[in-house]
């Protein structure tokens, strides 16, 4: 049984937060059976309100801020971002908001260390590439992070923000990921996370040959675990 409500703070692109309340539903649907749905709170935002924030910390926490306070006020016991990029501003945003959050990165850094892996290759938005959340967690659990090329990690960065948060999938595109994927396997990446919310769109496991960690489905998964009281 559901005792808790999710809150979805989306919109980052609308693409993923799409599947985000899709998979959502069918997880529920799957525990508790048909006749059944989720209760989500959705807030999604206009990406521009955030993006145009995101380069300035003394705009971009109080904003995302209010944007949690919205979450709460309509009803949601908890709340994940629909996004890996926006984890970065989370130290600073937690000691503002009233509401328990759900961290992609630490559903994903679990699922990595049970599947005995120790080091991975990791694709997202430039930020989570260059960026330290994502790597320090890993560290502290025994597993060594692998990057693409900064000419790679701008190539991903710009197919993910001039395609897949539109919902454009293409299959250039979905080529350059596998490739890249694959040299980050060569180099010694025994699996690797998609860390951008949207990559799943485009690239799955049946794409590649190591294992890939789609971090939508992780961070869905670890919602309704936490909504049905079986989180652990």
């Amino acid at each position: 049984m559901q005792t808790k409500t999710i809150g979805l703070l989306g919109g980052i692109g609308w693409a993923s937060t799409a599947e985000y309340y899709r998979i959502i539903n069918e997880l529920i649907v799957a525990c508790e059976g048909d006749g059944h749905s989720a209760r989500i709170v959705l807030h999604s935002m206009d990406q521009h309100d955030f993006t145009s924030r995101a380069g300035d910390p003394q705009a971009i926490v109080p904003f995302l801020a209010a944007q949690v306070a919205r979450l709460k006020e309509g009803g949601a016991d908890f709340f994940l971002f629909c996004a890996n990029g926006a984890h970065r501003f989370v130290p600073a945003l937690l000691p503002l908001i009233d509401l328990p959050f759900l961290s992609i990165v630490d559903a994903t850094a679990a699922r990595v260390q049970a599947s005995g892996l120790r080091k991975v290759g990791l694709l997202g938005v430039r930020q989570t590439m260059a960026g330290s959340f994502y790597h320090e967690r890993l560290a502290a659990l025994g597993i060594e992070t692998l990057t693409p090329s900064a000419a790679e990690q701008d190539e991903v960065h710009d197919i993910i923000y001039r395609e897949l948060v539109h919902n454009r999938i293409t299959d250039a595109s979905r080529r350059r990921f596998v490739d890249i994927i694959g040299r980050l396997a060569r180099e010694g990446a025994g699996g690797c996370i998609l860390g951008c919310t949207e990559i799943p769109l485009l690239v799955g496991q049946a794409d590649v040959a190591i294992p890939v960690f789609d971090t939508t489905r992780i961070h869905c998964e670890a919602a309704v675990a936490l909504a049905l009281d079986k989180h652990r």
